[in-house]
């Protein structure tokens, strides 16, 4: 293991995730850092570390049981609730106006008397039944907004212009089957083609601040996956 991989072990108590009560029980999850240390880095190892515990009690008349197939929304709501008494978790406000007051921000971090907006997107390239969704690459990449949907590009710009005290930082829920065919859809990959595009479209960067990985997941297309945050810089 190099000097950027860290084992980390979360021992859960008994939570309530949508009327349903967890198991006691210890996840296991690996962590891979950069050199840095923030709350960027923190909030993707947080989530990482309550994904496999929400994921053991996730059901769904429709889907197959599992966390992977939740809408955005849902997943946020049920990590934050299994992240009760996690110090992070305090810091975090969701749903906070932007300050033209017509949008909101999915998250807001309150972290050493500084603000940090993130928005957060699902980074999901298979439907259910393991098919890929040939809609998942437009709901990250695209760079043309629409009235009734944004991308996790679209929603970096919108975090860049926004007049927050800071430009913030953008978070990835993503997911993926076991061995997985395809390499260009690995996290690592989607990490470094978002910097790009990023760098491509807009007169501003992002940077990887994290890629906290988590695995043994019950959906057969979403048995495994990463929390991946970027930071916006100029």
């Amino acid at each position: 293991m190099d000097t950027n991989t860290v084992e980390a072990y979360q021992l859960y108590t008994e939570q309530t995730v949508k009327g349903r009560v967890t198991c006691r029980r210890t996840g296991k999850v690996t962590v891979v850092k950069n050199n840095v240390t923030g709350p960027l880095v923190e909030l993707a190892t947080a989530f990482t570390s309550a994904t496999p515990d929400v994921d053991s009690v996730a059901e769904h008349d429709r889907w197959k049981s599992g966390i992977g197939p939740f809408e955005e929304e849902n997943q946020i709501e049920v990590i934050l609730d299994a992240l009760e008494g996690h110090p992070l978790r305090r810091t975090i406000e969701t749903e906070v106006p932007y300050l033209n007051g017509k949008q909101r921000c999915d998250l807001v971090l309150d972290y050493d008397e500084k603000v940090l907006p993130v928005e957060a997107k699902l980074l999901r390239f298979r439907y259910d039944n393991g098919n890929i969704d040939p809609n998942s690459f437009a709901r990250i990449f695209t760079p043309f907004p629409e009235r009734s949907s944004s991308s996790l590009l679209t929603d970096t710009k919108k975090l860049y212009e926004s007049e927050f005290e800071s430009s913030g930082g953008v978070l990835g829920l993503y997911y993926e089957k076991i061995d997985e065919e395809y390499e260009q859809m690995t996290a690592e990959a989607v990490a470094e083609k978002f910097c790009m595009d990023v760098g491509h479209w807009y007169d501003f960067q992002v940077e990887t601040s994290n890629i906290a990985y988590f695995d043994g997941l019950q959906h057969p297309a979403h048995q495994q996956g990463a929390v991946v945050t970027w930071e916006i810089v100029d």
